[in-house]
């Protein structure tokens, strides 16, 4: 018993864990994909948090019956071959983005705490992901579980900590919001997309821990609701202060400058994790894919990947917020309209073989 819920918590922690990056920590990705849109975010965060738990729900109960070990598996039998290559084509460019915006962003915090030179940073913070990447997907999911429980501590705490002690008067913040564009239906969809190019690679690696079709279930729900609840609050948090918070490079952090240095000390931590934690997965699912194209040692293949991404970890990563995730997330909607079609499906026969 004890066992299967650790496995349960250890596959809700690695789904959360591709999805819990930056730009969510930070608060870009919340205001540009809910908070703007006002009382209509908080329909598109009920309607993500589904679409999150339905998607993780239908992903590890197809890895676990049809006993899938990588992305491969599940794409080309779903898709076809065109399209699948297609695919192919969006996912792994997708992570080596995600992978090099992530080390630029963490090696720019440790640059500036301990007075390092950027470059010197980048390749110290590429070196700690190499090791993690040769350790294997077991290293990864050990660090996710360690690192998501305090991510969603640390951002729930911090949340409700502005909530309780919050204090408009010290912002500019000007009141009505009639100017915004109230579309968050398509922005929920966008938002489910493109953050799930990365999450179905990862949970695709997951079958040694889905040992009975009960933890692939319950992993799949458990991810999509805790995630559903986080977003609730940091977005109400952003809502409070919108749109002061726009001009800001780190939203949270701005916020929580004005309350204190503590406070703003705290949250950099919860950013650099989750920075972190998002370029180990994001580059763990970019070098699946090249590992499976590539007939070489992986010992061989993880180093010069590491190397060649490098020189890339230049870009900031609002930049990529702002412009590529949703580009990523329009083309990531087809993969999304097939993973339901599967959901729907597999519901359908499971009842209709029941009756």
């Amino acid at each position: 018993m004890f066992g299967e819920l650790r496995n349960i918590l250890k596959v809700a922690c690695i789904y959360i864990a591709t999805i819990i990056g930056a730009g969510f920590a930070s608060g870009r990705e919340i205001i540009q994909f809910f908070t703007i849109y006002h009382s209509g975010g908080f329909y598109g965060i009920i309607m993500t948090g589904l679409l999150f738990a339905f998607i993780g729900y239908t992903i590890l109960n197809k890895v676990y019956t049809e006993r899938i070990r990588n992305y491969e598996e599940y794409l080309f039998p779903s898709v076809g071959w065109v399209l699948g290559w297609i695919m192919e084509l969006v996912v792994t460019l997708f992570m080596i983005s995600v992978f090099c915006i992530m080390i630029s962003g963490v090696s720019g915090i440790v640059s500036d705490k301990f007075n390092i030179p950027f470059h010197h940073s980048i390749m110290y913070v590429t070196c700690i992901c190499m090791i993690f990447f040769l350790l294997g997907i077991r290293s990864i999911v050990s660090l996710s579980t360690f690192i998501t429980p305090i991510l969603i501590v640390g951002i729930l705490g911090i949340g409700v900590y502005i909530i309780i002690g919050k204090n408009t008067s010290a912002f500019n913040v000007i009141e009505g919001f009639s100017s915004a564009t109230h579309n968050w239906f398509l922005s929920s969809i966008l938002y489910v997309s493109y953050n799930s190019i990365i999450s179905v690679v990862v949970m695709c690696s997951l079958l040694p821990y889905l040992k009975t079709r009960k933890i692939a279930s319950i992993g799949g729900i458990m991810g999509g609701a805790i995630l559903c609840g986080i977003v609730i609050v940091l977005n109400y948090v952003l809502y409070i202060f919108y749109p002061y918070v726009t001009s800001h490079e780190l939203p949270v952090i701005g916020i929580l400058d004005m309350y204190g240095e503590l406070a703003g000390k705290l949250y950099r931590i919860i950013l650099l994790l989750a920075m972190f934690i998002s370029a180990i997965t994001s580059g763990y699912g970019f070098i699946e894919r090249i590992s499976s194209k590539v007939k070489l040692s992986r010992k061989i293949i993880i180093p010069v990947i590491c190397c060649l991404t490098i020189p890339m970890s230049t870009v900031g990563f609002s930049k990529l917020i702002s412009i590529v995730y949703p580009i990523f997330g329009y083309l990531g909607m087809f993969m999304v309209f097939i993973i339901l079609i599967q959901g729907l499906s597999g519901i359908f026969k499971t009842r209709w073989k029941s009756m």
